[in-house]
């Protein structure tokens, strides 16, 4: 009971961002009470969760959400506060207040990652969403809402207790969902980052969700159709021409070249691919290696896509990746064969998907 009554909470809360009047649902302004409201019901937060004041983590947040922000289009004072609480979750308050509980901050792999949970609900918070929602949303009354608008947030508690088993079961409309997602995914690119992050996050609590069914995954909790967003997100990324390289957001398949007890290591993700004594020439093939994988080896490859074939001189052979040549013949004698190579490679690219799985079955 108290998870559901926790999770009617945030619905609620997020049904009431954004503006202060009805009448103002659709305009560009910035209500006083809006950020008044949004500064009572912060207070509500926080005497139920501990903030969270970390250095390091509180100034990683504002640097990304500082990145995002320019490219908004309403001037809140838009904030992130960090939260103790184990379930992955963010949301929105009026104002541009974001929420970010340790469990979604300890969740994410990169900065793109959280770039784009950051960015889903300041779209929600730019865009007045809640608000709409709440205009549209039948069992959350106008008047019930009005009580809250005019009190700053004093009724809140009450109001709470007496609709959270109604509000419960609402949640953003599909096309506000829609909006969110798609929008975010351009202010995630605009600010420079990977704009897979705002995929591989959904996917990411998708698959967490399956794992862990008793966990709430947060702002994508009460959404059924993750399928579907994943489509839509996929197809708008790429309609934009973004990089559709997961990896880049999860930190996987990374190669790098060190060298160890004499020898020279071809890594990917710490796991030794290929290796060779410590000598100019294979310092040189590692490293160039190391280059081309970086670029071609990606998440979505498909085991059988690495192989090793024959080069048209029908003497030599060289070892492909999707469509391009990552080595080939002659080799120095040093080194593993490229049969070898490949195996270690399917190896590293099947451990880099199992701690992503979802990507196994989406395109």
């Amino acid at each position: 009971m108290r998870r559901i009554l926790r999770t009617a909470s945030y619905g609620i809360l997020v049904l009431l961002s954004c503006q202060c009047s009805f009448a103002h649902i659709h305009s560009g302004e910035v209500d006083p009470r809006e950020l008044e409201l949004g500064e009572k019901i912060a207070q509500m937060v926080e005497e139920r969760w501990e903030r969270i004041n970390d250095p390091a983590k509180t100034a990683r947040l504002a640097m990304i959400l500082e990145r995002l922000t320019p490219y908004l289009t309403r001037p809140l004072p838009y904030e992130t506060r960090l939260i103790d609480e184990p379930s992955p979750n963010a949301f929105s308050l009026p104002g541009g207040i974001i929420f970010v509980t340790s469990g979604m901050y300890d969740f994410i792999r990169s900065d793109s990652q959280l770039a784009g949970i950051l960015a889903h609900e300041l779209v929600h918070s730019d865009r007045k969403h809640g608000m709409i929602q709440a205009s549209r949303n039948q069992k959350l009354s106008i008047v019930t809402i009005a009580i809250v608008i005019a009190t700053q947030g004093q009724a809140a508690p009450a109001i709470l207790s007496s609709v959270a088993q109604t509000a419960i079961s609402n949640s953003y409309s599909k096309d506000l969902e829609r909006e969110a997602d798609l929008i975010g995914v351009d202010l995630l690119a605009n600010a420079g980052f990977e704009a897979s992050g705002m995929l591989t996050i959904i996917e990411a609590l998708a698959e967490d969700e399956i794992k862990h069914p008793w966990v709430d995954p947060g702002i994508y909790m009460s959404h059924p159709y993750i399928e579907e967003r994943i489509s839509y997100i996929i197809d708008w990324i790429r309609e934009k021409g973004f990089s559709l390289h997961r990896k880049e957001s999860l930190n996987l398949l990374k190669p790098s070249v060190v060298i160890i007890e004499g020898k020279i290591h071809l890594l990917i993700d710490g796991l030794t691919v290929w290796s060779g004594p410590d000598e100019p020439q294979v310092d040189h093939l590692m490293r160039k290696t190391a280059s081309l994988l970086e670029e071609h080896l990606q998440l979505e490859t498909l085991p059988y896509d690495i192989e090793v074939i024959q080069l048209p001189d029908q003497i030599n052979r060289a070892l492909r990746v999707g469509t391009s040549l990552i080595a080939k013949e002659p080799l120095s004698v040093s080194v593993p064969p490229l049969e070898e190579f490949r195996r270690n490679i399917i190896s590293a690219l099947l451990a880099a998907q199992k701690k992503h799985p979802i990507t196994n079955f989406l395109r």
